[in-house]
C-alpha cells in the first residue's frame, strides 16, 4: 500500500468509527426517553416514601446498601431500577412492591 492509500484507508476506518459512535449514542438516547418517564415515576414514588420518612438518599444508600450513585442515576433518568432493588426499598419502606407499578391514578 502507498501513503495516499494508507491515509484514505484511516479516514475511511476514522469515518467508520464515528458513525459507529453516534448511531450507539443515538440508540442510547432513544432508549433513555422511551424509558425515561416511567423511571422517573418510579423515583417519583421513591422520593414521595423518602421525604414522608424523613431520610434522605445517603441514609436510603447506608441502611438498604443500594449505592447513593445509583439513586442519583436513577433520578436522572438514565438508570432503570432492578425488580430486587425495588424489593429492598419496598420493604425499607414498609409498602407492598407493587406499590412502584400503581399507575399514578391508582393513588400511588
Amino acid at each position: 500500500m502507498n501513503y495516499n492509500s494508507t491515509m484514505r484507508f484511516r479516514k475511511l476506518n476514522f469515518i467508520y468509527y464515528r458513525v459507529v459512535t453516534l448511531v450507539y449514542q443515538f440508540s442510547e438516547l432513544i432508549a433513555i426517553e422511551k424509558f425515561g418517564n416511567e423511571v422517573k415515576s418510579l423515583y417519583a414514588k421513591y422520593a414521595k416514601l423518602r421525604d414522608e420518612k424523613g431520610v434522605t438518599d445517603y441514609r436510603v444508600s447506608e441502611e438498604t446498601g443500594i449505592l447513593k450513585s445509583t439513586l442519583s442515576e436513577w433520578k436522572k433518568g438514565k438508570y432503570n431500577p432492578k425488580f430486587d432493588k425495588l424489593m429492598i426499598l419496598a420493604k425499607y419502606f414498609g409498602v407492598p412492591v407493587e406499590y412502584f407499578a400503581e399507575d399514578d391514578e391508582k393513588g400511588a
